[in-house]
């Protein structure tokens, strides 16, 4: 079949840096403008196809496919891959409708793929009031960052020049190392203090980065650290009590930030400058910005996409607390997994502003003071928000202010009483499945007001928790009091159910609401439990189950628990946290 396709390239709009003022600002642009360059629009009902574009990161392929009219948003794409050159197609969830910020498309992810390795996708395009078509394009996922195994290796110390780099002779301080850096150099940086801010400035290339490498005799440390060229990686590295512990310059792609450990600093890591496709993984990052303060500044992980374009980083495994908010979202083709995120004093996870693919899975994020993720605002879709472990926040695990379309799928989500503080109703623009809700001491779980579905809406097969709550669900302006009498009026979660947590959960500490500190834990489930079994498949997502049908929330009993924040140090891999499908 043909391909059609487009440039991944874009332009992100500039923005005020921070929450209120940057809300504002991205709203306004959206009303009036869109985020991304208007695309197609929904005119008429028959679906004519567009433009194709795709990217990737390490484990997941993006896809957008626009399309002229559709305008009853009844048009679907079936979506299928298979490693280049074997035979057998496997499916994925469809692309995701999206008439949203002037985008009409379809779009979607396929998600847990092998690293650096070349894939068919074929997409299927269906409208019942016509237009149909079948498109195969080709797309390769990165690989994991290597270190150089071929090149020079160099010692250095603190210092103010001279050395020649040996271990008998080392370059003496940062400046007199980078004069000799060459692509696959390695330079054991030994400990101690290296003085002022420095900045990074000779690139590596894809496939032979400059290092930095702690030398492993004790705290390499600096006083904030400026990269400017790409292909530069840091790991093991030291930085305190900064403002700004480490900032990009001159939008750099391929960085790489493993095993450095940022204390007391306000802000750790910022894409000031922008850059595209960092790999920043197995960081422990513990900022200046109590739980208690509930300050909105102050960020763990910035990927600044108010200001600049920022796409295709991979920010896994981190622990990340006493920060504002944990990460901060980028523009689109993000892939945040595994991180171990508390205690912060606003969010665990800001989405926004980040637009179309971004994927957000298999993190723990306890105790933010004010919301586990949030979206303010979601500048396209779809997001992925999956296999999550939301526990315990002073407002509620989603911060509803601008949405769209989601996939919210397979995450265990524990508050305290009320499940969510307000704008329950955004959760009806999602595909919304397989999740376990608990209100600990009873409470509402959705109130989605007056509102009701409308065609963006697909909520089915999650259980519920509502303790001895008598009004757990609201919608059309009807409370009702159990979830039978919900699904009957509604439509919605007919194969959802009712469980018990504590009947369910093989370890569950949830000692008080939110601020009392939430243990770190991993909610597994016990054999026997209702909501064992109790899912709905969903292809590319929940593959590899273990006995019937896969279970609800984040964990499938019987498979091995994932890891939060830092892997063993084994150098950089491929994600753990979820079986890889191909």
């Amino acid at each position: 079949m043909s391909t059609l396709t487009a440039s991944t390239n874009r332009r992100a709009a500039r923005f005020p840096s921070r929450d209120c003022l940057a809300y504002v600002a991205v709203t306004v642009l959206v009303l009036c403008c869109g985020f991304r360059s208007p695309t197609l629009t929904a005119q008429t009902s028959d679906a004519t196809p567009g433009a194709i574009r795709t990217y990737s990161t390490i484990s997941s392929i993006g896809i957008e496919w626009d399309i002229a009219g559709d305008a009853d948003h009844d048009a679907t794409a079936a979506l299928e891959f298979r490693v280049a050159g074997t035979a057998t197609w496997r499916p994925a969830l469809p692309l995701v409708r999206v008439d949203y910020n002037g985008s009409n498309m379809l779009a979607g992810s396929i998600l847990f793929l092998s690293p650096n390795a070349a894939y068919e996708i074929r997409l299927t395009l269906a409208d019942p009031d016509g237009g149909a078509t079948t498109q195969t394009v080709a797309v390769a996922t990165r690989p994991v960052p290597v270190m150089p195994v071929s090149g020079r290796s160099f010692h250095v110390v603190p210092g103010s020049g001279g050395g020649n780099g040996s271990s008998a002779d080392p370059f003496r301080g940062i400046f007199a190392a980078e004069a000799v850096a060459q692509p696959g150099d390695i330079f054991l940086v030994h400990a101690g203090s290296y003085g002022g801010r420095i900045t990074f400035t000779r690139p590596g290339t894809s496939t032979a980065y400059v290092v930095w490498k702690s030398a492993g005799d004790g705290e390499a440390m600096f006083a904030g650290i400026d990269v400017s060229a790409s292909y530069v990686w840091l790991e093991g590295l030291t930085l305190r009590d900064q403002p700004f512990a480490l900032m990009s310059k001159n939008a750099p792609t391929g960085v790489v930030i493993s095993r450095c450990s940022f204390f007391n600093n306000h802000y750790s890591i910022y894409l000031q400058r922008g850059g595209s496709n960092w790999y920043i993984a197995d960081n422990t990052i513990v900022g200046d910005t109590p739980y208690s303060t509930e300050s909105l500044d102050g960020e763990g992980i910035e990927l600044n996409g108010y200001s600049v374009e920022s796409f295709g980083h991979v920010v896994a495994h981190n622990s990340i607390s006493n920060v504002a908010d944990g990460i901060s979202n980028g523009t689109y083709n993000i892939d945040v997994f595994g991180n171990d995120i508390f205690d912060t004093s606003d969010d665990g996870i800001e989405g926004d502003p980040g637009g179309t693919n971004i994927r957000i899975w298999g993190n723990r994020i306890h105790n933010a003071a004010h919301n586990g993720i949030s979206y303010q605002p979601q500048n396209n879709s779809p997001w992925y928000i999956l296999r999550n472990q939301l526990v315990g926040f002073m407002e509620a695990p989603f911060k509803f202010r601008t949405t769209d379309r989601s996939v919210i799928a397979h995450n265990t989500i524990v508050m305290w009483s009320k499940m969510i503080c307000c704008n329950d109703a955004h959760l009806l623009r999602s595909i919304v499945k397989n999740n376990l809700w608990v209100a600990v001491s009873g409470g509402q779980i959705w109130d989605f007001g007056s509102t009701v579905k409308d065609w963006r809406s697909d909520f089915n097969n999650d259980g519920v928790d509502w303790g001895a709550s008598t009004a757990p669900f609201r919608y059309g302006g009807v409370v009702y009091s159990n979830l039978a009498a919900f699904a009957a009026a509604s439509g919605l979660e007919t194969t959802g159910r009712q469980f018990s947590r504590t009947a369910c959960f093989a370890t569950f500490n949830v000692p008080g609401p939110a601020p009392v500190p939430i243990p770190p834990q991993h909610m597994t489930l016990t054999a026997g439990c209702t909501a064992v079994d109790a899912g709905a498949i969903l292809p590319n997502i929940n593959d590899g189950f273990v006995g019937t049908a896969p279970d609800l929330g984040a964990y499938e009993l019987g498979q091995p628990v994932p890891t939060y924040g830092p892997r063993p140090a084994t150098g950089p891999a491929a994600p753990v946290n979820l079986r890889i499908v191909g």
